[in-house]
């Protein structure tokens, strides 16, 4: 038997399969069983493992596991050894977007996830993990939703003092906000800097451009730019594969930016072919769990450190 888990920020997805057949394929809220916060707390731990448990071989079975806070060497190790020490199993421990190659069905792929974040993951041919991006809304994450609404705003500024006739974005904007100017709108996104309340407004930017207006077809441009550079730094520092494979809700909903994206990379020299996941994230999980099972010492990726095997 094998298991795959796919945890995202909102929502844990776990499947288990035996010889081809799923055994269990269940989504819960990943509040229900994340203790404090924390992935690798004993209790986090011990509910995590509950979600499966009852299965006949689950304390054997390899698992793969990908999981949205894991972005350092560091918190994979720690989250890896809580997971190991509470099973006899094969376990493997990575960042949820290091799911979408193996998810799409490559080995070797560049992942690119543009959603309520963004960040980039390659793995050079060692196996050792190479990003770019991922360090929140508020600083970076281009393409996601709330940063291309941040920008929009730094946009509008940049319109008035310009002292341009404000088009389809402001006027959108203003409206969804409840506010009559820009000085009210950029108090309404700087008192309250929640993810949620900024990036609600993303689709108006789409909207905006859609309609005509160059400044929303700016910042979308922008963010395409900045995602395909953020491919080009980790293609140029070693990762492998000729293939991108792109997810999370704002690439895969907004058609304009993913083709802007994919003409940015042609304008960059890059000619890897650019997917948009159709599978959900926990094939990926799957993939790299029957990775496991080949060999006594199979490992999805060359491991980085020793200890991220086990015998």
């Amino acid at each position: 038997m094998i298991v795959g888990i796919d945890i995202g920020g909102t929502k844990t997805h776990v499947r288990a399969e035996s010889t081809g057949v799923t055994l269990l394929d269940r989504a819960v809220p990943t509040a229900e069983w994340q203790v404090d916060g924390r992935l690798d707390s004993a209790a986090s731990v011990e509910r995590l493992l509950a979600l499966f448990g009852h299965l006949p071989g689950a304390e054997e079975a390899a698992l793969a596991v990908g999981a949205h806070g894991l972005d350092s060497d560091a918190q994979a190790e720690a989250f890896q050894t809580a997971l190991a020490d509470a099973r006899p199993g094969r376990t493997w421990t990575v960042n949820d977007v290091e799911l979408l190659g193996p998810a799409a069905g490559f080995d070797e792929a560049i992942a690119v996830i543009a959603g309520t974040g963004s960040k980039i993951v390659g793995r050079r041919a060692d196996g050792s993990p190479v990003t770019a991006g991922g360090y929140g809304y508020i600083l970076n994450d281009p393409g996601s939703a709330p940063a291309l609404v941040r920008d929009a705003v730094r946009s509008l500024f940049d319109a008035v003092d310009e002292r341009e006739t404000l088009d389809q974005l402001a006027h959108a904007l203003f409206a969804h906000f409840d506010v009559d100017d820009i000085v009210g709108l950029s108090n309404a996104l700087t008192v309250h800097p929640r993810i949620t309340r900024w990036g609600a407004a993303a689709p108006l930017v789409f909207a905006a451009a859609d309609a005509g207006s160059p400044r929303a077809a700016q910042v979308i441009d922008q963010a395409a730019d900045e995602l395909a550079r953020s491919v080009e730094l980790v293609h140029r520092h070693g990762a492998v594969g000729d293939h991108v494979v792109c997810a999370g809700g704002v690439i895969t909903h907004q058609p304009r930016l993913l083709r802007a994206f994919r003409e940015r990379l042609r304008a960059r020299g890059l000619g890897h072919a650019v997917h948009l996941l159709a599978a959900p994230p926990v094939e990926g999980a799957l993939a790299m769990a029957r990775r496991l099972t080949e060999a006594a010492d199979a490992v999805p990726f060359a491991p980085t450190t020793p200890s991220r095997r086990k015998p």
